[in-house]
């Protein structure tokens, strides 16, 4: 109910009336039987009203009786009758006490008066609209994988403001098998789906999970830095040249200049690599900060790598590159040359389906070549500030110095990692391809690589 004032009567002052001050407002007038007056055209009646009071105060106190008193009988387009109470006390006693308002909200939630999606045609448009403004990248895969997951686990049938954030919090401490950073990834991807659902779809007023706080996840544990052992870059490096060359200069781009493997090396092209002037240049469109990035000052064994193994033109990353660097890496973690050799001639497939192949790929550490490049550049230079510039590090060169001294890596050790040269190989060990319809029962004859 809207009532106004207090307002003073100037005329009634002038005549020094004892009750000057006086409020406005309305209420349906009322016939015999309680119920409110229509019109013609069946609207309720309104009933003006303008009491007076001896002060202004005593106006402004009045408010809150007048809204009470017309609260309880009623107001508005509701013609409140016998046939109506009995309606209310019937509906009231079948939802136990529930304020009837909730039940209405909850009817009109699920018999909306235009169509409404649920969460999972939702999370479509969300993604299409992510694909539009950053494409397919890493970002784009992380928001379907985690946002696929959240609506697979019985909210995809769900309309947006029925979930609450309790059930979110449930859903990402309940993750199987992940481990704390991963839950909280989740948690953002499930935050940035809602935000998108309050600011561009208008779906919802507020995000239910944004009020889940990192204090309210699992404790995340800082790990130490883990990084490939000196011996084993050596042979890691000599397998690629053994036996897959096309792999050389992706995989030297990482080890030795310690360009970002997942956010940059899918779309790197040669041309990004500039041997004239010894720079690396990474275009805004590929480069994870968005920004026009350059890296020079690299050590002098980068460019004998890339002289050796660098395509003229397009991306580094040859076709089916997972399989083939996981062959790589299996082949690279057999210490014994004449067993790697063997086993570089299975097919990839019955190669990577071998007990050992699982415990090697298993082992192989996070970001292990950017963390590799920076263990030892830092070793060998005794100083992270040379380090941060090539890695494009946005934090402090503090930063980096705590994380990569102390692991154990000697400056001679840090020489003699850039001091690995390429040694090509004339003819690389490939797969020999089985015959169709011919199963082999026994493994290949070894081949040397000459």
């Amino acid at each position: 109910m809207d009532i106004t004032g207090p307002f003073l009567d100037h005329a009634k002052k002038r005549r020094q009336a004892p009750a000057c001050w006086y409020l406005r407002y309305a209420t349906p007038k009322l016939n015999p039987d309680g119920t409110s007056t229509l019109d013609a055209q069946g609207k309720i009646v309104l009933q003006r009203h303008r009491p007076y009071y001896e002060s202004k105060a005593r106006a402004e106190a009045d408010k809150p009786s007048i809204r009470e008193q017309h609260e309880k009988t009623g107001s508005g387009r509701f013609l409140f009758n016998r046939n109506a109470a009995e309606d209310y006390e019937t509906a009231l006693k079948l939802v136990g006490g529930i304020p009837l308002i909730e039940i209405a909200k909850f009817w009109r939630l699920h018999h909306p008066d235009k169509p409404k999606r649920k969460l999972a045609e939702l999370l479509r448009a969300f993604l299409d609209d992510v694909k539009v403004r950053h494409g397919v990248g890493r970002h784009y895969s992380d928001l379907k994988s985690r946002g696929g997951a959240f609506v697979a686990a019985g909210f995809g049938e769900r309309y947006a403001e029925t979930v609450t954030r309790q059930e979110v919090l449930t859903y990402v401490k309940g993750l199987p098998d992940a481990a704390p950073r991963t839950k909280r990834n989740h948690k953002t991807a499930i935050c940035e789906f809602f935000n998108w659902l309050v600011q561009e779809a208008h779906e919802i007023t507020a995000n239910p999970a944004a009020g889940i706080k990192k204090r309210m996840l699992p404790k995340e544990t800082k790990k130490e830095i883990e990084f490939l052992p000196l011996n084993y870059v050596t042979r890691y490096l000599r397998a690629a040249e053994r036996y897959a060359p096309e792999l050389v200069a992706h995989e030297v781009v990482q080890l030795v200049a310690g360009v970002r493997a997942d956010d940059e090396m899918a779309d790197f092209e040669a041309a990004f690599v500039l041997p004239q002037t010894k720079e690396v240049v990474i275009p805004a469109s590929v480069a994870k900060t968005e920004k026009r990035e350059v890296i020079d000052g690299l050590e002098e064994n980068f460019w004998a790598w890339w002289s050796a193994y660098a395509p003229k033109s397009g991306l580094l990353r040859p076709k089916n590159h997972g399989p083939r660097w996981d062959r790589i890496r299996v082949l690279a973690s057999i210490e014994n040359q004449a067993k790697s050799d063997e086993l570089a001639q299975l097919p990839i497939k019955v190669l990577l389906r071998l007990p050992e192949s699982k415990a090697a790929l298993k082992t192989w550490p996070w970001n292990a070549r950017r963390r590799t490049f920076c263990t030892y550049h830092v070793a060998k230079h005794q100083s992270a500030a040379k380090t941060a510039l090539i890695m494009r590090h946005r934090g402090s060169a503090y930063t980096l110095h705590n994380s990569y001294r102390g692991l154990g890596v000697t400056p001679d050790q840090g020489q003699d990692y850039f001091k690995i040269m390429p040694a090509p190989v004339a003819v690389p060990i490939r797969p020999v391809p089985v015959p169709k319809g011919i199963i082999r029962n026994q493994r290949p004859t070894p081949v040397a690589a000459s």
